[in-house]
């Protein structure tokens, strides 16, 4: 990609170095879940008590969300992180250790708590570094996360296969978490946000914040988009298992063509909203994963469910860092609290999201309830115009 504007080598070198956390945070969280269809049934645990688990996952990242964003703001990102991946780090631990249903969602939770930190903080860094930019670059860090979730859901199926456990991926996800970020802390310079801010009153960011219908807009697509990322998150290597009959370790691979697709989509989403505009971006990623939803349940096969989840992933890719952007964007001088106050309501679909689908799993078939994605799609496709109309982080530096 060619940049439209000078950037400073400590900008880009800042670029990097956020690139790098987006695509470890990626990793490490896809050796969990590539292993969820084998915890299942090590735990053997049932459609509705598996989305409960999911849920909860969820509500961690809620609960902390907003103080991850204070922490981040008084700290800064990069001790935020590393705090987060240290946490991180024990929680998948505590996740391969859990043999009981009570020990799993304790531990669940506190994986869910733990990544708060790191999420709200690589994506506020991430959004001042697009506002140095003045162009939409918050997919291609995205696309690292992705990346990073694909070799991490590769690794999956190759340990699965040698090992037939779980606990060999989490603790390479562990591993990951500490050694590599630690590496980052020394190498990769310092994640804390230095570029200058507009000049609204720090003491009135809460509440202006709060009163801004775009918070109130951009939490419910967010909801929208975070209950289909969560459900392919969690469901597809099920549905790959349960539906498809596929074993542990190809079932794995669901995750990693999903993860893939929405890596190559985030990759191509700075140019394509340049050439064809976020509205157009959006309606065409819904469509497409719709058709990709179709596909999976009408035709039951593993190749067709492999290319159904890659087209839900490619529908999606976009939709995610263009709704963060804007949040940042809410409130200029606090995009950590912008981000975070977006992502508390938007993280009710990531916490439902697995519930609903277990619940109509249970009652219907992983089927049925994986028409819920195809609906959360058209509403976010149908609707995006809502979202569009709001500034990025981009589009302020700008002017």
């Amino acid at each position: 990609m060619i940049d439209r504007f000078p950037v400073a080598p400590a900008m880009r070198r800042a670029r990097i170095a956020t690139t790098a956390v987006f695509f470890i945070n990626g990793m490490a969280l896809a050796l969990f879940f590539s292993n969820i269809a084998l915890l299942k049934e090590l735990i053997a645990l049932s459609d509705a008590r598996l989305g409960t688990a999911l849920g909860l996952q969820g509500l961690g990242t809620v609960i902390f969300v907003v103080i991850g964003s204070l922490v981040a703001t008084k700290f800064g990102t990069r001790a935020t992180m590393l705090f987060g991946a240290v946490l991180l780090a024990l929680a998948l631990q505590a996740v391969g250790f859990a043999s009981q249903y009570t020990g799993f969602l304790l531990a669940i939770l506190a994986l869910g708590a733990s990544n708060s930190f790191i999420d709200v903080s690589m994506n506020a860094h991430a959004s001042l570094v697009e506002r140095e930019y003045r162009t939409e670059i918050m997919p291609s860090f995205h696309a690292a996360y992705n990346f990073g979730g694909f070799a991490g859901a590769s690794l999956a199926a190759q340990l699965i296969r040698a090992t037939g456990g779980a606990y060999s991926s989490l603790t390479l996800a562990g591993i990951a978490m500490v050694a590599v970020i630690v590496l980052g802390w020394v190498i990769l310079g310092n994640l804390k946000p230095t570029i200058a801010e507009k000049s609204e009153d720090r003491r009135h960011t809460a509440a202006v914040v709060l009163r801004s219908p775009a918070v109130l807009i951009l939490g419910i697509f967010v909801a929208m988009a975070l209950f289909v990322e969560n459900a392919m998150n969690g469901w597809s290597g099920v549905y790959l298992k349960d539906v498809v009959m596929a074993d542990p370790a190809t079932a794995a691979t669901a995750f990693a063509a999903f993860q893939f697709a929405l890596a190559i989509g985030r990759l191509l989403g700075s140019p394509a909203i340049r050439r064809f505009g976020a509205e157009r971006v959006v309606i065409g990623g819904g469509l497409i994963a719709a058709a990709g939803v179709l596909l999976a349940v009408t035709v039951v096969s593993q190749p067709t469910a492999l290319i159904g989840f890659a087209a839900i992933g490619l529908g999606l890719a976009n939709c995610t860092p263009m709704f963060f952007t804007r949040a940042a964007a809410a409130f200029p001088s606090s995009p950590a609290l912008g981000i975070a106050l977006v992502n508390t309501i938007g993280y009710l679909g990531y916490i439902g999201g697995p519930l609903a689908l277990g619940l109509v799993s249970e009652s219907w078939g992983l089927k049925s309830a994986f028409l819920l994605v195809l609906v959360a799609m058209m509403v976010i496709a149908f609707g995006c115009r809502l979202v569009t109309a709001l500034k990025s982080s981009a589009e302020i530096a700008a002017g």
